[in-house]
């Protein structure tokens, strides 16, 4: 009887909790497609926010302890999608990283771009992918 009890408090307090669920999910606007609608022909037309698109080297995904990196100028940040059945990966404008700063870079991507030249790209962490031409070893250190 006990048990009984106990299963009807839980199923009570986890009924609205299930059904208020789907409704309470939202999809962010940055991931979501963009809708664009004309005035005069009442059509709407989606496009998905479109990034480029690179080959992984063999080997070329590598993990390590955190290093101090910097850079001098403002430089792009990207977000990286790894295909999970392909040796793809899309990278998307994410922002802008300030310049002037030390920054931690935990893994580095090898790629592939066109013409069989290969590119590095390196996680910096909590703010996405940035070029590795774009960064320097070490921490920053102002000129006097």
């Amino acid at each position: 009887m006990k048990k009984f009890a106990t299963m009807i408090t839980v199923a009570s307090l986890a009924l609205p909790l299930a059904l208020a669920a789907p409704f309470a999910v939202s999809v962010p606007a940055a991931n979501a497609a963009t809708t664009k609608t004309t005035a005069k022909a009442k059509t709407t037309t989606k496009t998905a926010t479109k990034g480029t698109t690179y080959n992984i080297a063999k080997n070329g995904v590598k993990n390590f302890k955190a290093q101090s990196y910097h850079i001098k100028a403002n430089t792009n940040v990207y977000k990286g999608f790894f295909y999970a059945d392909a040796g793809k990966v899309t990278f998307t404008k994410k922002g802008v990283l300030k310049g002037g700063v030390t920054y931690k870079v935990t893994r580095s991507v090898k790629v592939t771009t066109t013409g069989n030249k290969t590119a590095t790209f390196f996680y910096v962490s909590g703010q996405g992918y940035v070029a590795a031409s774009a960064m320097t070893k070490g921490p920053y250190q102002a000129a006097d």
